[in-house]
């Protein structure tokens, strides 16, 4: 406990500074139809899951975790924000003690989180939290230093989370959470072990609003959503990603050129099938190895996907699942699916994260540079 205090020492410092913005924005906008200034902290009650039997002696210990946030809550001026009944986005930082320091460590993490309320019955309310980011282990697996930790091959990693959480006001600015959160490690299989680390928990929040403070919730009958302006998008990225198969080996890099064209239904979903054409090292490596090469095109592998984007205003959460339609190198599974985000300016660039997988099991994490075409 006393070096979990240590290590929140410098986010608290940055916090105070933080909450002092708050404070400052807080007053600038209480007035007229403005965003208004969240800053907050839970605390975590966490278990990890033995998805793998050489992790439960380590799911033994105690692990907990704390967070702090500060964000922003839309003023539902724009469409989309009624859409989601005024939805928050913003920054956190989190420290997690996983009980094990000698073998798993202490995590800390950095996070952009987007919060969507769900609903309220009767004086409390329900809300759904996303948050992404990368977070950093103190120790992770070495052959010499650290070979029992088969579970995390790099000190930088993957943080995504998942919150589930009852809102009660305690007055106008002043709100309590209970909650139930997942959270996973991993660094997307960039480098081996990449078995990750699975966390369920349960949590209790305290929040402070400055602004309006509660801000009720939006009646659907009482806006009206239009149509959206480009009904039809063609997306046209270039994405590159990191492999290693196992300990020790190469590192391959695969490199996709998709397409993917979508219809936009309502405000929240855009729907659209797409190829991808992929060239991958590690395929290259196997193709050679069998001989009877004919040319590029043994190398390449070709994909078929359907796609689901759920979308908030310029940002989308990409889903997508697909099979192989050509291939040199067989692939261990037919299908696969991709996960991720997606912004699209209003210039047309778009960029994508993205963790491609094979049932269940990392692939690789991709980033992707393209052009969206609107009609």
């Amino acid at each position: 406990m006393n070096d979990m205090i240590v290590g929140i020492i410098p986010i608290y410092r940055h916090c105070l500074i933080l909450a002092l913005f708050c404070f400052v924005s807080g007053q600038m906008h209480a007035s007229g139809n403005r965003h208004e200034v969240l800053f907050g902290g839970q605390y975590h009650f966490q278990y990890i899951w033995p998805h793998r039997t050489d992790l439960a002696p380590y799911a033994e210990n105690k692990v907990t975790s704390f967070e702090v946030n500060l964000g922003l809550r839309t003023s539902g001026k724009n469409h989309w924000h009624q859409l989601y009944n005024r939805p928050a986005y913003g920054i956190g930082f989190s420290y997690f003690d996983l009980g094990n320091p000698d073998v798993l460590g202490i995590v800390r993490s950095g996070f952009a989180f987007l919060e969507v309320p769900l609903g309220q019955s009767g004086f409390q309310k329900r809300r759904f939290k996303l948050s992404v980011g990368l977070s950093h282990f103190d120790t992770y697996y070495h052959p010499r230093f650290n070979p029992e930790n088969r579970f995390i091959g790099t000190p930088w990693n993957l943080h995504f989370n998942l919150n589930y959480a009852w809102l009660f006001y305690l007055g106008n600015h002043l709100e309590i959470s209970p909650g139930v959160a997942f959270t996973h490690f991993s660094n997307g299989a960039a480098r081996a072990p990449n078995r990750g680390l699975n966390l369920f928990d349960a949590n209790i929040g305290l929040r402070f609003m400055f602004g309006h403070g509660n801000p009720g919730m939006y009646v659907p009958e009482n806006y009206h959503v239009p149509a959206p302006g480009a009904r039809q998008n063609l997306f046209i990225t270039y994405s590159v990603g990191q492999m290693q198969r196992e300990n020790e080996d190469h590192i391959y890099r695969a490199r996709t050129i998709s397409l993917n064209t979508t219809i936009r239904k309502g405000m929240r979903m855009r729907w659209g099938v797409g190829l991808d054409f992929v060239y991958d090292d590690h395929s290259r490596q196997q193709v050679s190895m069998m001989g009877d090469i004919d040319g590029f095109m043994d190398y390449v592998t070709a994909c078929g996907f359907v796609s689901g984007d759920i979308v908030f205003n310029r940002l989308s959460i990409m889903l997508n699942l697909g099979t192989y339609l050509y291939y040199g190198y067989e692939p261990e599974k037919l299908l696969f699916s991709r996960i991720g985000l997606r912004y699209f300016s209003s210039l047309g660039i778009l960029a994508h994260l993205a963790l491609k997988s094979h049932d269940g099991r990392a692939d690789y994490v991709e980033w992707g540079l393209g052009y969206g075409f609107s009609f």
